[in-house]
């Protein structure tokens, strides 16, 4: 692949992140500031919770080891952990929009002091993280699938994926913590 023609491909997936990102970020925002009443609890809302930590957690293993792939230079298991572990985003996602749908958010009930310096602090670096790791998310997935192998090098996608990696981790792991403060404080 030309350069002219790798740099025409990076814009253009820097531009359809910019586009996905905006849909994503306006569809969950209304999504956590409309306020709808229940009609009645869905047997769901009891399971989801359990469900969305467990894909949470499938993540992180998958992120895990579609890293320790690429580093021994595994391109090929790479790719396939790293699509596991979107496909696995993309379940949370899906998961999270339907328990909002469905009941909405949950809120802390532990001990003030907990809340005030455990799990607000957690909750916010969690928050700010996954904010962050959607362009990253979105613009490597773009370009980890639709360029050649051999010109993937070429482009942002290793040094946006380092930082995507960082930062997506750790916000899985935060949001279990949160979902384990939730449950057990």
């Amino acid at each position: 692949m030309s350069c002219e023609s790798l740099r025409v491909s990076v814009r253009r997936h820097a531009a359809a992140t910019a586009l996905l990102t905006v849909l994503s970020y306006s569809v969950l925002t209304y999504l956590l500031t409309s306020h709808r009443a229940l009609q009645h609890e869905s047997p769901l809302l009891g399971v989801l919770p359990h469900v969305i930590a467990a894909v949470n957690l499938a993540g992180v293993v998958s992120l895990q080891l579609g890293y320790r792939a690429i580093r021994r230079g595994d391109v090929r298991s790479h790719r396939n952990f790293m699509g596991l572990s979107f496909v696995l985003i993309a379940t949370f996602l899906t998961l999270y929009v339907t328990r909002l749908l469905l009941g909405g958010t949950e809120v802390y009930r532990g001990p003030q002091v907990i809340r005030d310096f455990v799990y607000l602090p957690v909750l916010t670096v969690h928050l700010t993280l996954s904010i962050a790791s959607v362009p990253l998310v979105l613009f490597n997935v773009l370009t980890g699938l639709t360029l050649p192998y051999g010109s993937i090098g070429r482009t942002p996608h290793p040094r946006v994926g380092k930082v995507a990696y960082l930062c997506w981790s750790l916000s899985l792991v935060l949001g279990i913590v949160v979902y384990l403060l939730l449950r057990w404080t």
